[in-house]
């Protein structure tokens, strides 16, 4: 395992963060402006913390279930298997930006749900593989994670939907000001 772990390292976290990226811009794309730059940016950004607060959840709380005498290989063994965890989103990430920028779908938080379940599911199944031995205290924390954060993505996207809005209007505000508009009294 220390070899492949070494060398894929890389690229499945390329993957992941582009998968997130990918959700990212999907959730935030404006039905009427898909091609928003404000939106997408955005999006993929908020994509990207969410995506990195995902897996250190994931890391964290798998690490507590998982103590061992060796701690070192305890550690590395979960983050092997969060980050292959982790590529299972990619055909949800595909299906997503395919549903939403080509089939101009705009109900999609059920598939960053399911997306996210897939995770914590493949989590616990590739630990398992990887000790040996399935055990249920890693699918009810895998999927009590995925299950939390389903739901923060869920009430959470109704709030932090409105930032693209924000922005864009500061940014226009400002330029207004800039370009010697002055304020409107």
């Amino acid at each position: 395992m220390g070899d492949i772990y070494d060398e894929k390292k890389g690229m499945r976290n390329w993957i992941r963060r582009f998968s997130f990226m990918l959700l990212g811009a999907s959730a935030f794309a404006n039905p009427v402006d898909k091609h928003n730059p404000y939106n997408l940016v955005i999006g993929m950004i908020i994509g990207l913390f969410f995506g990195w607060l995902f897996k250190r959840f994931m890391y964290g709380f798998l690490g507590m279930v998982n103590r061992a005498k060796d701690k070192y290989q305890a550690k590395r063994l979960v983050r092997y298997a969060t980050d292959v965890a982790m590529l299972f989103l990619v055909p949800f990430a595909l299906m997503l930006t395919t549903a939403v920028f080509y089939m101009n779908w705009t109900g999609i938080s059920g598939l960053i749900s399911a997306g996210l379940m897939a995770v914590g599911t493949a989590a616990s199944i590739e630990l398992g593989k990887l000790k040996g031995k399935q055990e249920i205290r890693n699918t009810l924390t895998t999927s009590m994670v995925a299950f939390l954060f389903s739901m923060i993505w869920i009430v959470g996207f109704q709030y932090v939907s409105r930032v693209p809005a924000w922005v864009e209007g500061a940014v226009i505000f400002i330029g207004s000001l800039m370009s010697g508009g002055g304020l409107p009294l």
